[in-house]
C-alpha cells in the first residue's frame, strides 16, 4: 500500500509558526504575582551575633521603642521576640530602640529606620 503525501500549506504552517512564538513570547512577559505576607504589628528579634544567629533566651527583657515623646514597651518570650501590640506596621517613623534584661540593665540600643514590619537585633 503505498502512502499518499497531501500537499503542504507552507502559508499555514508559517502562520502556526509564528502563533507558536507569540505565545511563547506573551508567557515569557507575563509578571508573576509575589505573595505578601505582611506582619500587622511591628516585632522585634533578638539573635546572638555570627552566621547562625540563633535567637538569645530572653525570658524576662523588655524592650522598648522611643520617637520624640512617645515610648512603648513590650516584653520579649522566650525566643527572643517582642511584639509591639500598638505599633502597627509599616512604621512611619524611625525608633530609638532599646533592649533591657530581667535586672533593668541596658544591653544594647539600636535606631530603627521608618518603613519596617520588623527589626532584628544582633547583638
Amino acid at each position: 500500500m503505498a502512502m499518499i503525501k497531501k500537499p503542504v500549506n507552507k502559508q499555514a504552517v508559517m502562520a502556526a509558526r509564528a502563533l507558536a512564538a507569540k505565545r511563547v513570547k506573551a508567557a515569557a512577559n507575563r509578571k508573576k504575582r509575589r505573595i505578601r505576607q505582611t506582619l500587622d504589628r511591628f516585632v522585634v528579634l533578638a539573635t546572638s551575633l555570627g552566621t547562625n544567629s540563633t535567637p538569645k533566651d530572653s525570658s524576662g527583657w523588655t524592650a522598648t521603642l522611643k520617637n520624640g515623646t512617645t515610648t512603648v514597651n513590650a516584653d520579649f518570650d522566650d525566643f527572643g521576640v517582642a511584639r509591639f501590640p500598638t505599633i502597627s506596621t509599616l512604621t512611619s517613623v524611625p525608633y530609638l530602640l532599646t533592649i533591657r534584661d530581667e535586672n533593668g540593665v541596658v544591653l544594647k540600643s539600636f535606631n530603627v529606620p521608618a518603613e519596617r514590619e520588623f527589626f532584628v537585633a544582633r547583638f
